[in-house]
């Protein structure tokens, strides 16, 4: 569940796991230290009782040298916001999905900044020689629910956007992310009530 509601990118990042092969074929090049991180969005549709709510997750990105060590990491807060991109929906339906039950993210545009800084620093100390090691931390959730938790299967649809000429490619489609997280507790924290703030 924390891997599919949460943040669904690390996924593709991630050697597509659950991926159609045609998806992971287009996307073998992509690399997120050179990406442009303007065009990276990802498409979310859960049940009718779940609601998408970007603004309510936070990415901690920690980054640092060999050198210097974690204690001395680098820490940046990406938040994010939902897309409205001309032209998304009618691509979406291209691939057999109902366009209006979906909705799209990306990056807010001081985290994109910030990201985009981060993605230069990393290929100044690969020019120079040098590697860094990095940690991702999630806050929030990028998802809430309008019920009390249901029984049952929770089907969800993904679809990425890593650049225009690649499109939208589907990712999951009808998953059950019930099946990546047994613990009734911890699918109370990544898919809380609508109603509730949770603090960053």
């Amino acid at each position: 569940m924390r891997r599919l509601w949460v943040l669904p990118l690390l996924l593709a990042l991630a050697g597509c796991k659950g991926a159609s092969l045609g998806t992971q074929w287009k996307l073998r090049s992509f690399d997120v230290a050179t990406a442009d991180l303007a065009q990276l969005r990802i498409a979310l549709r859960g049940p009718e009782w779940t609601m998408v709510t970007p603004e309510r997750a936070s990415l901690e990105m920690k980054t640092w040298t060999p050198e210097a060590g974690e204690e001395q990491a680098k820490t940046v807060t990406l938040r994010f916001q939902k897309g409205a991109h001309a032209g998304d929906a009618a691509e979406l339906a291209q691939q057999g999905s109902s366009a209006p039950g979906l909705t799209v993210i990306e990056l807010a545009p001081q985290s994109l900044a910030s990201a985009q800084a981060a993605q230069r620093e990393g290929a100044r100390l690969k020019a120079a020689g040098g590697h860094q090691a990095g940690k991702l931390h999630l806050a929030g959730a990028l998802a809430c629910r309008k019920t009390d938790l249901p029984s049952g299967p929770i089907p969800i649809d993904v679809f990425v956007h890593v650049s225009d000429d690649l499109g939208w490619l589907p990712l999951y489609e009808q998953y059950d992310a019930r099946s990546d997280e047994k613990d009734p507790e911890k699918l109370e924290e990544w898919l809380p009530p609508c109603g509730a703030r949770k603090a960053m």
